[in-house]
C-alpha cells in the first residue's frame, strides 16, 4: 500500500486544482456531495456541495458518523472496489478507489442523498436530494473510470517529488482540530475568510473566529506568519 507521500506525489502531478474544479463540476451536475480522501481517512480536497445534513448529524453524534465512515474507508481498501453504503441515518454514500499502477492511491468519497429505498419523511423535511440507486452506481461508474484515467507514469511521479507543496496539516495535526487543519491550509493557499466560507458552506464570522483560533493555538501573529510557518515546517 502506498504511503503519504506517494498520494501527494499523484496528487501534485495531476495538480490539486484540477482535481478541486472537476471535483466541484462533478458535484455540481449530479447534485452529491464529493470529496478525495486519502487512506487514512483525511481529505485531500475541499468538500464540494457538503452535506449540511450531514454536518449537523455530525454535530450531534460525532463518534458513530466517524465510526462508519473508517469502516467504509477499510471494506473499500481491503476489497479494492467501488462500494455503496446506507448510514444509520438512511444517507447512500459511496467509496471508490483511485488506483496509481496497481496500488490505491486515494478514494472519492460521495453521495448524501437518499436511495428508493429510504425515502423517509424526516430526510424530506431536510431537503436531501433523491437519487434511485441504479443512478447512483452509475455516477460511481463514471467517477471511477474518469479518475482512474489518471495514470501518471512512474518516472513522472519521481520527478514531481521535489515540487510537492506543504500540506499543513501534517504538522499542524497535534495542535489543530480536523477542520481547523483544513482552513489553514486555505488561509495558506491564499484565500480569504469570505473565499474561504464560501468554499465550506459556513459563514464568514466562523471561518474568523477559526483562524483567531489557529493563530492562538500556534502562538502566530497573523496570516502571513502561519503561510510561511506551513513552508518552513
Amino acid at each position: 500500500m502506498p504511503d503519504g507521500l506517494r498520494t501527494r506525489q499523484w496528487l501534485h502531478t495531476i495538480g490539486k486544482e484540477r482535481i478541486q474544479a472537476f471535483q466541484d463540476a462533478f458535484a455540481r451536475s449530479f447534485g452529491i456531495s464529493l470529496c478525495l480522501i486519502d487512506l487514512n481517512g483525511k481529505a485531500l480536497t475541499v468538500w464540494s456541495n457538503s452535506s449540511l445534513f450531514c454536518h449537523y448529524m455530525v454535530k450531534k453524534n460525532r463518534n458513530r458518523c466517524y465510526q462508519e465512515h473508517e469502516n467504509a474507508v477499510n471494506y473499500v481498501l481491503a476489497n479494492r472496489k467501488s462500494k455503496l453504503f446506507n448510514c444509520y441515518m438512511g444517507l447512500a454514500f459511496f467509496m471508490v478507489p483511485i488506483f496509481c499502477g496497481n496500488d490505491v492511491i486515494c478514494l472519492a468519497h460521495g453521495g448524501g442523498v437518499i436511495n428508493e429505498q429510504a425515502q423517509t419523511a424526516f430526510l424530506k423535511n431536510y431537503n436531501v436530494r433523491i437519487i434511485p440507486e441504479k443512478q447512483v452506481n452509475n455516477l460511481m461508474e463514471l467517477l471511477a473510470v474518469t479518475l482512474n484515467l489518471l495514470q501518471p507514469n512512474e518516472c513522472t511521479l519521481q520527478e514531481s517529488k521535489a515540487n510537492i507543496e506543504p500540506e499543513p496539516g501534517q504538522w499542524f495535526d497535534k495542535h489543530l482540530s480536523k477542520r481547523e487543519c483544513e482552513i489553514a491550509g486555505l488561509v495558506c493557499s491564499g484565500l480569504t475568510n469570505k473565499q474561504i466560507a464560501g468554499k465550506l458552506y459556513i459563514s464568514e464570522k466562523t471561518v474568523k473566529t477559526h483562524v483567531s483560533n489557529i493563530l492562538t493555538k500556534l502562538d502566530i501573529k497573523d496570516r502571513l506568519q502561519l503561510a510561511i510557518s506551513c513552508r518552513e515546517s
